[in-house]
């Protein structure tokens, strides 16, 4: 079996441009992807916060980036990674249909979204329904919106939105907030934003486009019919990273710590993009820290 400077699991910003660095640095690697190249980037409607592109969508973006790696003649392999382990200096990355070794790994498997479970949530993503509302929420410019979530990421992207749309509802299970209640005080000064709580969401409402939400009191069973255009499911973030078998590299929530170099406690095991320990998670971030672990590893390993 071919000893190769590095594997890199994940085909979406991050780890495309890792590969593109890795490329360009001379090193033997191979890159795994399960589903598309682009990871995400595919989801959005529309992108315009990535550099050199005033608007483009998801699919046009995530195809540039493949276009860009297949004219480097980078061969992305179609296989889903199974275990990431390691004994001595050696990486051992065994997948759905072969097996590696590497000298270094870059993880750039990214997360997938905590879905609060109701029929066309799926159905209507891109027509009304968003997980992200820095990516989307210029599309509900003046019109009424909903939340739903209690952390600190549903509370920042609420703040974010209640200063584009209309009217802004944000509804918890819980009467007490898991986030922050600096934010909490925030959003309830805002004109424009209610908050309903022990609230929970049981029903979307539209055919091609999201028209509404009924929601249900938690304690008392009461519902009611709320009239929005978008719905913001913020209920969390889950980490691909059920593959990793190497201790102290993932936290208790999944992700995984790492240092400037997007280095991981592991020593030549990289993380890159949203897989990562951040709260803000963004496209050019995840593309950035490819680049930046690349090139780490082609220092350590040209020398």
């Amino acid at each position: 079996m071919e000893l190769l400077d590095c594997v890199v699991i994940g085909a979406g910003p991050g780890g495309i441009n890792a590969a593109i660095n890795l490329k360009k640095s001379g090193l033997s690697f191979v890159i795994l992807e399960e589903s598309a190249p682009g990871g995400k980037v595919n989801l959005a409607p529309e992108v315009n916060n990535f550099p050199g592109y005033h608007h483009i969508s998801g699919p046009e973006l995530a195809m540039e980036f493949y276009k860009q790696a297949i004219d480097l003649g980078i061969d992305i392999q179609f296989e889903e990674v199974i275990s990431l382990t390691k004994e001595g200096d050696i990486f051992s990355v065994i997948t759905s249909v072969s097996e590696y070794q590497s000298r270094s790994v870059i993880i750039a498997s990214g997360t997938h979204n905590n879905l609060i479970g109701l029929e066309k949530e799926q159905e209507l993503l891109g027509h009304g329904i968003s997980y992200c509302s820095l990516c989307d929420g210029h599309f509900f410019k003046g019109q009424d919106v909903i939340v739903i979530g209690g952390g600190n990421v549903a509370l920042k992207e609420a703040i974010h939105l209640s200063s584009i749309v209309g009217h802004l509802y944000v509804i918890h299970r819980r009467n007490e907030f898991r986030g922050d209640i600096h934010l909490v005080e925030d959003l309830r000064k805002r004109s424009n934003v209610e908050i309903l709580t022990p609230y929970i969401a049981t029903k979307i409402l539209g055919e091609d486009e999201v028209s509404g939400i009924v929601i249900q009191n938690v304690e008392t069973k009461e519902e009611k019919t709320l009239q929005v255009a978008g719905i913001f499911p913020l209920v969390g973030q889950i980490p691909n990273t059920q593959f990793v078998h190497i201790d102290g590299v993932l936290n208790s929530g999944g992700t995984i710590p790492i240092d400037k170099n997007r280095e991981t406690s592991c020593p030549n095991l990289f993380a890159v993009g949203d897989v990562t320990e951040r709260l803000t998670r963004q496209i050019f971030i995840a593309y950035k820290d490819g680049e930046i672990a690349a090139q780490t590893i082609a220092s350590r390993l040209n020398k």
